[in-house]
């Protein structure tokens, strides 16, 4: 009988090292490997390819949503686990968005744990992205960034900011993932940082001055009543092009 390979991200080593117990009594399922890192899991399971990888949400450097986004370019793509104790219906949904296959609230009941993994495993799909697929979300993504911009014109953000740069870039990433506006420092400008090769601070100073900019000149006066956090700002992007693409 095949056994079904299994990984784990999760940053609770102790929570990792109970499973490992469940799992080592339970013949049909092998841990092939676990990280405390999220891009250090990407790595692993792109080299160790087991059937199921169970994720938690936030880890550090790539988390447990990119992970799902990343993992439905693989051939095969494994089945993914969504275990976390941030659970809310944004969350659930943006992680079922991206593939998941079950979405678990933690704590949970760890010896209910080789069951689940076992119909993942039997379960296990090809990856949902094909060549078609990606090419249109490929078109959506410069579409939405297209719109981004022409709509920070509207603003009075000049294209020359470095702040508008960083904006549009955020609110490409965050669309359909809200998950990284939680916590920005550490979340979405850790991650803008490493993709534009530049730091956490200097994204966070450029887009504050671009605001202000912006607000002192008057045209975000009609938007808005006070001059806009960094957050709230993106949050109006997302829900501005979001509007456009459904017009």
């Amino acid at each position: 009988m095949k056994q079904c390979r299994f990984y784990i991200a999760d940053i609770d080593e102790q929570f990792t090292h109970r499973i490992r117990a469940v799992i080592a009594k339970c013949p049909g399922i092998e841990i092939v490997g676990s990280a405390t890192n999220g891009r250090t899991a990407l790595s692993e399971v792109l080299r160790l390819k087991p059937d199921v990888v169970m994720t938690d949400i936030p880890l550090p450097e790539l988390d447990g949503i990119s992970l799902l986004h990343e993992f439905r370019r693989f051939s095969p793509a494994p089945s993914v686990i969504v275990c976390t104790r941030f659970y809310s219906d944004a969350s659930m949904q943006c992680a079922s968005r991206n593939g998941a296959t079950f979405f678990l609230c933690k704590p949970i009941e760890i010896s209910t744990l080789p069951e689940l993994i076992l119909e993942c495993g039997r379960n296990r799909q090809e990856p949902i992205i094909d060549s078609d697929k990606q090419r249109l979300e490929n078109d959506a993504e410069r579409l939405r960034g297209t719109t981004v911009h022409r709509l920070l014109k509207e603003l009075g953000m000049s294209a020359r900011l470095d702040g508008a740069a960083y904006f549009i870039e955020a609110a490409v990433h965050c669309y359909g993932d809200a998950l990284l506006l939680r916590n920005l420092s550490k979340g979405l400008y850790a991650q803008l940082a490493q993709r534009m090769d530049t730091t956490v601070s200097r994204i966070e100073r450029s887009m504050r001055s671009a605001i202000a900019i912006a607000y002192d000149r008057g045209t975000l006066s009609q938007h808005f009543s006070h001059r806009p956090t960094n957050r709230e700002f993106i949050e109006y992007l997302m829900y501005t092009v979001d509007q456009s693409q459904h017009l």
